[in-house]
């Protein structure tokens, strides 16, 4: 087990530790094509409007023999199940050809509506493409070439490669394989159209698939790098001092389930690509919660959320959506009025028709001794779909019952999840508490 790094943090009613954020997408150690959690290009449906802002939109192109009616290859994102998984996240691009005849498709960068456009990735020099590939057709995996494009003198240009030409390829092979394809020496970067480019052009047989997933752009050797920043609740803006324990609003305490003021965006830039890597945060006191310093058996129930989303759940164009608002906590207990079941939203929320009493989004924070005090927040477990992501986990309530959660809204632009906090200030007695939690990313 490789521990790359931990992150000790102090609750003081409120809790702090020193972090930065990461440069612009850009320049980061890994910049993601298509990937289910790293960060990078921005992906836009075929109608969406792109706001001229977003240096790192693209959008899917596909290309093909405009003679064929009907077309010739199909393309479609596919959810990683039990019988079919994806080797990153939980789900994958999968292109079909429909006929006998030439076609390719690729991740192309764009701006306002189809506009082309150009992103400076020469922060990239030296380095490769790295992604995953399977087909159930040798003829396919023969015959297939990658690639990607850039503007030189105002005329596109595209570098291509076999993928029986790459480090590691097996063409007999119908399972995923990872292939790295290396950046050619001396390739000006500093107006790259498309990130990754796909074409077929020989031995093409109707319904032949190629399945691609988790692509990426890799510096050359930099190591993996994880980030906490504090963000505001109030309006997702980084907090000015870092420093600055996070705290909750005087008018809040005697008024029952508050949250936090501040909350705190995770981020990883690092070529962990397909291993198994897990972000866990947990407790590291005796207690189950914030404790009064001056009266260590004064314990206010404290809990923890993750969503892949900015809270409450917005739209796209920032207006707000009714139905959904995880910030407001409700109890649920037992019939007997005795037995916890755990905490849920109270907001109104609409998760496949079940009412919010059924669905735990919100975890009580445990004493270090108790068994399961690593809750895992964030993670990738090759060949367990169901269990990667920030957006689908298990956890134990205060009653001892397990609870799947899953991120209904996950923000697929922005791939940093959040760890909102919130304490029981119903019946405090002084204005500061006090706890310790750990924060590890750990990867193997």
């Amino acid at each position: 087990m490789n521990f790359k790094k931990v992150l000790s943090l102090s609750f003081v009613f409120l809790f702090a530790t020193a972090s930065v954020a990461f440069p612009a997408n850009n320049t980061r150690n890994v910049y993601s094509v298509y990937s289910d959690n790293f960060n990078g290009a921005h992906f836009y449906g075929v109608n969406d409007n792109i706001p001229e802002s977003d240096t790192d939109a693209i959008k899917f192109d596909v290309w093909e023999d405009q003679w064929t009616p009907g077309g010739t290859m199909t393309s479609e994102s596919v959810e990683s199940s039990a019988g079919d998984l994806a080797p990153e996240g939980n789900r994958y691009m999968r292109f079909k050809w429909k006929q006998y005849t030439w076609a390719g498709c690729g991740y192309t960068r764009k701006k306002g509506t189809t506009t082309n456009a150009n992103i400076d990735m020469s922060a990239y020099a030296g380095g490769t493409i790295k992604f995953s590939v399977r087909s159930t057709s040798s003829a396919v995996l023969q015959n297939c070439e990658i690639g990607f494009s850039i503007v030189n003198s105002g005329t596109e240009v595209q570098k291509w490669q076999y993928l029986k030409n790459l480090s590691g390829f097996d063409s007999t092979s119908t399972t995923w394989q990872e292939l790295t394809y290396n950046i050619p020496t001396g390739t000006s970067l500093s107006q790259v159209r498309s990130f990754f480019i796909v074409r077929q052009t020989a031995n093409v047989v109707q319904n032949d698939t190629l399945d691609i997933d988790n692509i990426r752009w890799v510096k050359s050797a930099e190591p993996a790098e994880f980030s906490v920043i504090r963000k505001k609740v109030s309006d997702n803006s980084e907090v000015s001092d870092q420093t600055t324990p996070i705290s909750f609003s005087e008018d809040t305490f005697g008024q029952g389930w508050a949250v936090a003021d501040q909350y705190l965006e995770l981020d990883i830039d690092g070529d962990l690509g397909g291993n198994n890597w897990k972000v866990r945060f947990y407790t590291n006191n005796d207690k189950e919660g914030l404790y009064n310093i001056a009266d260590t058996s004064d314990v206010l129930p404290t809990a923890w959320k993750i969503s892949c989303s900015t809270l409450p759940y917005t739209n796209y164009d920032g207006s707000a959506i009714t139905d959904y608002n995880s910030l407001e906590i409700g109890e649920n207990w037992a019939p007997d009025g005795e037995t916890l079941y755990g905490l849920y939203d109270a907001g109104k929320v609409r998760v496949l028709g079940e009412g919010a009493k059924t669905w735990y989004p919100w975890f009580f924070v445990k004493a270090k001794d108790d068994s399961s005090q690593a809750s895992i927040v964030w993670q990738n477990v090759p060949g367990n779909p169901s269990q990667s992501g920030c957006h689908t986990f298990e956890n134990t309530d205060a009653g001892g019952v397990t609870t799947q959660y899953y991120d209904a809204l996950t923000d697929f632009y922005e791939r940093k999840p959040k760890l909102f906090f919130a304490c029981n200030t119903g019946n405090a007695k002084a204005s500061k508490y006090t706890a310790s939690f750990i924060i590890s990313l750990s990867y193997e």
